[in-house]
C-alpha cells in the first residue's frame, strides 16, 4: 500500500518578506492530514505572505511546491485552480464579488463546478449561516455587512468547499474563540475529520489548539510538534 503524501510539501523553501531584504528558508516544509499548525511570526504581514504562499496566491522566491503528491507550477493560473478548490483560505485580504448577493457569492463555486445555476445552500451552509447571524443578510450584497459578518461570510464560502486544508489569519477578529460559536465548532470538527489548519493568532485559547508549530524567526522556518497538553 502505498503511503498517504503531504497535502503540501514544499522543498528548497526561500520566501522573502514584502519589502524587506532578509528571506525565511527551510530544506523542506511538509503539512499533513490532520495537522493543526499555529504560526508563530513577530510580524503579522510575514505570516500572512506565508499563509497566501500555502494558498497558491503567492510564489516563493525559490522551492518545488508539491500538492498531494503532484508538482503544482504557480505560475500556470488555470492549473492551479483545481488546487485552489481544495483549500480554504480566510484572510482580511479575501474577497467577494460586488454586484452579487451573499448567497450568489457563496454558491459560486459549486455553480461553475457542477454547471447548475438552481442549486441553492446545502443543509451544513444553511445551519452554519442562522448560527452565524447571517440569513437575514443572504439577499444582501457583500458592501451591506460589517466587516465582522463578511469575513464570516467569507469563512462559511471557504468551509464549504470541504477543503482538505484550512488557512486562517486571525479568526479572533471574527469568530468567538469558544464552543458557543458555530464556525468554531464546525473547525473542530473538520480536524476531526482530517482537515489540516493552519492559522495565525494573537489569542491564547486559539493558539493553544495547535498540535504543531511554525516559526519564522532568524531567516529559518521551523516546525515543530508541541507537547500534549
Amino acid at each position: 500500500m502505498q503511503p498517504i503524501p503531504p497535502i503540501i510539501e514544499i522543498t528548497n523553501l526561500v520566501l522573502a518578506p514584502f519589502g524587506k531584504q532578509a528571506t525565511y528558508g527551510v530544506d523542506r516544509l511538509t503539512i499533513n492530514r490532520g495537522d493543526v499548525i499555529a504560526i508563530d511570526a513577530k510580524a503579522a504581514l510575514d505570516s500572512r505572505q506565508l499563509l497566501r504562499l500555502l494558498a497558491t496566491l503567492e510564489r516563493p522566491d525559490q522551492g518545488r511546491f508539491r500538492f498531494n503528491g503532484f508538482d503544482v507550477d504557480l505560475y500556470d493560473y488555470r492549473r492551479c485552480l483545481a488546487v485552489k478548490r481544495q483549500i480554504g483560505y480566510v484572510a482580511p485580504d479575501c474577497t467577494m464579488i460586488s454586484n452579487r448577493t451573499v448567497r450568489e457569492n457563496l454558491l459560486l463555486g459549486r455553480f461553475y463546478h457542477e454547471n447548475d445555476l438552481s442549486i441553492d445552500l446545502d443543509e451544513t451552509m444553511n445551519l452554519l449561516c442562522k448560527d452565524a447571524g447571517l440569513t437575514d443578510d443572504l439577499e444582501h450584497r457583500p458592501s451591506e455587512l460589517n466587516d465582522s459578518a463578511l469575513m464570516k461570510t467569507i469563512a462559511i464560502r471557504e468551509m464549504g468547499k470541504r477543503p482538505l486544508l484550512m488557512l486562517i489569519d486571525r479568526p479572533e477578529n471574527f469568530i468567538q474563540i469558544n464552543p458557543d460559536d458555530a464556525i468554531f465548532n464546525h473547525l473542530k470538527n473538520m480536524v476531526q475529520s482530517e482537515t489540516a489548519v493552519v492559522f495565525f493568532s494573537n489569542n491564547e485559547k486559539m493558539s493553544d489548539l495547535g498540535r504543531r508549530q511554525l516559526t519564522l524567526n532568524d531567516k529559518t522556518i521551523r516546525i515543530r510538534d508541541l507537547e500534549e497538553r
